[in-house]
């Protein structure tokens, strides 16, 4: 018993430390946040196309696309990328854009990917649209709701030398009304984005990313895409590891994203993304699993036993439940204190979404170990197997960059289903 006492003492050692580093990310956060926001831009202008890959009509979808058009910067075209000529969005993307020069909007219908992630696809489809006076690439999801600078404070870190490969943002769901659900899963993405930051830890979001346009050929990411079905994840690798470049955080490229979920869909998107991510970056994927495993057991442990004094056989000083409570207090302050932090970078980050953000506070605080419990179970039933349905179609992953496409499957009608991964 005195030997098992011991090795927990280090096990609630380790996950006070990783509490402790999650606070101080998180702290790092909300500082980062107000800092970099505050920074005057500088005055370049490359030009870009902007691509967006998109399917289907969602509730927010109109909005995405006219905040798109919203954009403060005097050098760019938009290339709407679709699956079908018969998609509904066309319509939408018609009646949007019609007040512009014909140069400034294309759309483009890439067909039905039979090789490759339809995203992917269409993404590729674009980019052959795309020649020599376009000097930038930048990606966006069609979920994501950019703020007016959004292509300027995406580009600009590309000026700073060859040294940066690619710039990325984030996204941070906002709640679309109380549910529970919607609720961890803006808390679950917050403790995401809070990571972003340091070039070692950043990977590249698809839904807001950009690379000069000689990059995207010279460092290989177009041959790379050819097979795959994730095109964040083989960006990162392919900057990082093949090419030896920086990915730069753009904190100001954050862009809201709906959250508008219920427990089937939540389970059948957050499992689809954690087994691309145990697929593409398998020791993200570990540390995830891991840290949200260390952080419920010790956490249990420490509650139930200082409440219920099972471990003690008689005889022992009174004071290991107390021991054991202090314990169990040390480790949830530090999740509670990170989480107002988080609340505190979201605030200042969508200022014009506090309300709803407000709704997720308890969750985000007191009620983290809830949420650490329902990304565990996403996470554990991610590790069987390798196929995902996206979009209505089904997938089997090899590795990141060989994919093969099996089927179409019966799809209800379309819905946001925004990427999130373990990142």
């Amino acid at each position: 018993m005195a030997n098992l006492s011991f090795i927990f003492f280090f096990v609630w050692v380790a996950a006070l430390l990783l509490a402790i580093w999650r606070f101080r990310i998180a702290q790092m956060f909300a500082r980062r946040i107000l800092r970099r926001a505050s920074q005057p831009l500088e005055p370049i202008f490359p030009h870009v196309a902007v691509i967006l890959p998109i399917k289907g009509v969602d509730d927010d979808t109109e909005e995405n696309i006219a905040a798109l058009l919203r954009q403060d910067y005097p050098n760019y075209r938009l290339l709407f990328a679709v699956e079908s000529e018969e998609d509904p969005v066309i319509r939408v993307i018609e009646r949007l854009t019609a007040h512009l020069p014909a140069h400034k909007v294309e759309i483009v219908v890439a067909g039905v990917a039979d090789q490759r992630g339809q995203k992917i696809h269409n993404q590729l489809a674009a980019v052959e649209r795309t020649d020599d006076r376009d000097d930038v690439l930048a990606f966006m999801d069609a979920d994501a709701r950019p703020k007016p600078e959004w292509i300027h404070a995406l580009v600009a870190p590309l000026s700073y030398g060859e040294h940066i490969g690619a710039t990325t943002g984030y996204r941070y769901y906002v709640p679309a009304n109380p549910a529970m659900v919607n609720g961890v899963v803006s808390v679950i993405n917050a403790g995401v984005a809070a990571l972003f930051g340091p070039f070692r830890r950043t990977y590249a979001w698809g839904g807001s990313m950009a690379l000069r346009r000689k990059d995207f050929f010279a460092f290989g990411v177009h041959s790379a895409w050819q097979n795959a079905v994730s095109d964040d994840y083989v960006v990162s690798y392919v900057v990082k590891h093949l090419a030896k470049k920086k990915i730069h955080f753009v904190a100001r490229c954050m862009v809201a994203s709906r959250a508008d979920f219920d427990w089937a869909s939540f389970f059948e998107f957050a499992v689809r993304q954690y087994r691309i991510t145990k697929i593409c970056a398998p020791i993200v994927w570990m540390a995830a699993a891991s840290g949200a495993a260390l952080y419920l057991v010790t956490l249990v442990y420490t509650f139930v036993f200082a409440i219920r004094g099972l471990m003690f056989p008689q005889g022992l000083p009174a004071y290991e439940g107390l021991r054991l409570m202090l314990m169990f207090l040390s480790l949830y302050s530090f999740s509670v204190a990170r989480g107002f932090m988080l609340l505190r970078g979201a605030r200042l980050l969508l200022p014009e979404h506090t309300a709803a953000l407000e709704g997720t506070r308890k969750w985000m605080t007191f009620g983290y170990p809830i949420v650490q419990v329902v990304n565990l179970v996403a996470l554990v039933i991610a590790v069987f197997g390798r196929r995902i349905t996206w979009r209505g179609v089904r997938y089997r992953m090899a590795n990141r960059m060989r994919t093969t496409v099996e089927r179409q499957v019966a799809q209800a009608a379309p819905r946001s289903e925004p990427e999130m991964a373990a990142r």
